[in-house]
């Protein structure tokens, strides 16, 4: 009798462990899911706009857990390792990138946020890579 308990014991703990919620699978094209992006509207292609595009380093010691990416201090999305996202701004202003560890019980607080200002002169694509070493998060934009 031990035996088919013990059986499907198993089975319903490897099927709860291989299980992913939905808001936190990466897309099969490693785009960000639209159930992790808040403002839905900057995610817009419009022929007048510049296109930023974010993507996240996978992290072996560091960079397991979501982060917070916010545009203007306005959170803007969670991303994951690997994971890709691309917004459409205006151009000729300033915008001020941040991303942070998302916070839960088993987070660090004391994490400081990687800050990044871009300045879009003009239409165009502008490139932001973020990733973590053992010292915390970085973004670098790319040209």
């Amino acid at each position: 009798m031990k035996t088919p308990i013990t059986a499907c014991l198993l089975a319903l703990t490897l099927a709860a462990c291989s299980t992913t919620p939905p808001n936190q699978q990466t897309t099969p094209t490693g785009q960000v899911p639209l159930a992790r992006i808040y403002i839905k509207s900057m995610t817009t292609q419009m022929p007048d706009l510049a296109e930023v595009q974010f993507s996240r380093q996978s992290g072996f010691f560091v960079g397991n857990s979501p982060e917070v990416l916010a545009i203007n201090d306005v959170v803007l999305a969670e991303i994951w390792q690997g994971e890709r996202l691309s917004i459409w701004l205006k151009p000729g202003a300033s915008y001020t990138f941040s991303v942070k560890p998302m916070h839960s019980l088993n987070s660090n607080y004391t994490t400081p946020p990687a800050v990044l200002t871009l300045d879009l002169k003009a239409q165009g694509v502008s490139k932001v890579r973020i990733a973590s070493d053992m010292k915390g998060i970085t973004m670098q934009a790319e040209n």
